[in-house]
């Protein structure tokens, strides 16, 4: 190597030497009247400015923020990290004179201009120079191949063999077939998985409830000063607030629990090539929902949730107790009768369990299928994404039901324990398919 590395340094040395500056201008010339830079006046500006600079002998003032300045017109406060101008001019450049050199003209020409990549100093050379190149290195390369042959070879077997080992366990992964499991998974989700246009995730809107500033100067002035203003625990009496102290603040915030499913689904969807599209229920209008698929994130912090539940017969609803409860809307005729599940909760809306619905309406009003995802509280939400995502354990749940599924409305009712905030596996208490 260390001889072909002599002798083509010299040879470099001499490209701007062999190219005159008159017979350069005018391969440029040629260059930027051609058809592949015709039409974009912004690569045209780029190739002739740091060409010029080349020929006039500044090549070391070909900077990314001296071009965008000088040929561009950016502005020297202008933030490049941002403005990728030149670094994407540099690359449609590279291009498009790859696409004039494969022409018949350019094939012809007896000047090449280059851009390296890396690099936005242009590279000039002339036909001879390119043909005696091409001669080196070709010598340079037989005498390598002859001198390193059997290394080569034996470096070539091991390649091909590694190769055909590859093609092997590849099909013996595609042949594998998937299991039970994986196949009613797949199933589930086929018309998101088979369908071109992104699955639209609504996620639940609940209200928070904001201290007024007359509250937290109360309760600030009740604790111990903070070197570093952080946020903490309204301390107050009772009798120094009223109704006045709360401010409903709305669309702003969304649990955590909706957030974790939204996160599994979207995760899941991208490893199957598939886009999402994600949004606050409360600003989707019924139009949006109109023949596309949609997974619907949250129970009663849902404003679609609870209004295409209507016809289902596992709904969100509150009892006579004002608690929220899935309810069993076939079970009995009378509401106070009908089958249902609720959870106690703390004041500090911790729980020590949680009811989980999980819905697939291929017959939606909307005319696409309708999923959902939802529990009482967030650690039921929480649980319904990963079992949306989970081939195995959705898979056994699903084979469990009649025949025909696929194409018909399902619903699960699911309980999980609440450890440590965290959900644990669901199990299945009820379903329905219609």
């Amino acid at each position: 190597m260390g001889s072909t590395s002599k002798t083509l340094t010299p040879l470099r040395e001499r490209q701007h030497e062999s190219a005159k500056p008159e017979a350069i201008r005018r391969q440029l010339h040629e260059i930027l009247a051609s058809p592949a830079f015709h039409g974009s006046k912004r690569c045209q500006q780029f190739l002739e400015y740091v060409c010029e600079k080349m020929l006039a002998g500044e090549d070391g003032s070909l900077k990314e923020r001296s071009i965008a300045i000088e040929a561009f017109g950016r502005q020297p406060q202008t933030d490049w990290s941002e403005d990728t101008i030149v670094r994407v001019g540099a690359r449609e450049v590279r291009k498009r004179l790859a696409q004039y050199y494969i022409t018949p003209e350019g094939a012809a020409a007896e000047i090449r201009i280059d851009l390296p990549p890396g690099s936005y100093v242009p590279e000039f050379r002339n036909a001879v120079l390119r043909a005696e190149e091409k001669e080196r290195h070709a010598a340079a390369a037989a005498t390598e191949a002859i001198a390193a042959g059997t290394y080569v070879r034996w470096r070539t077997l091991a390649i091909v063999g590694g190769l055909a080992l590859a093609a092997v366990l590849a099909t013996i992964a595609l042949s594998r077939p998937e299991s039970p499991n994986t196949q009613a998974f797949a199933r589930f989700w086929e018309p998101v998985f088979h369908s071109t246009e992104p699955l639209l995730v609504a996620v639940a809107h609940p209200i928070v409830y904001h201290a007024s500033p007359r509250a937290t100067q109360l309760s600030e002035s009740n604790q111990p000063p903070q070197e570093i203003p952080r946020q903490r625990p309204i301390q107050v009496r009772p009798d120094q607030v009223d109704g006045s102290d709360f401010i409903p603040v709305l669309n702003q915030y969304v649990g955590f629990g909706d957030l974790v499913a939204a996160t599994d689904v979207s995760a899941m969807l991208a490893r199957k090539s598939k886009t999402v599209r994600v949004r606050m229920a409360s600003g989707l209008e019924f139009t949006e929902l109109r023949n596309v698929n949609a997974l619907l994130i949250g129970a009663v912090t849902n404003r679609w949730t609870m209004e295409l539940q209507q016809s289902w017969r596992f709904q969100f609803a509150r009892n006579q107790d004002w608690k929220t409860v899935v309810m069993d809307t076939m079970d009995a005729s009378a509401p106070k009768d009908r089958r249902q599940w609720s959870i106690s909760q703390k004041l500090d809306g911790s729980a020590p369990e949680d009811y989980i619905l999980v819905s697939r309406i291929c017959n939606s009003l909307t005319g696409g299928m309708v999923l959902v995802g939802a529990g009482l509280k967030q650690f039921g939400t929480e649980a319904a994404g990963g079992l949306l995502c989970d081939p195995d354990r959705l898979g056994a749940i699903l084979r469990k039901l009649p025949g025909g599924w696929e194409t018909r409305n399902l619903q699960i009712v699911l309980h999980a324990r609440v450890i440590g905030n965290s959900p644990a596996q669901p199990e299945v208490v009820a379903w329905h398919v219609w």
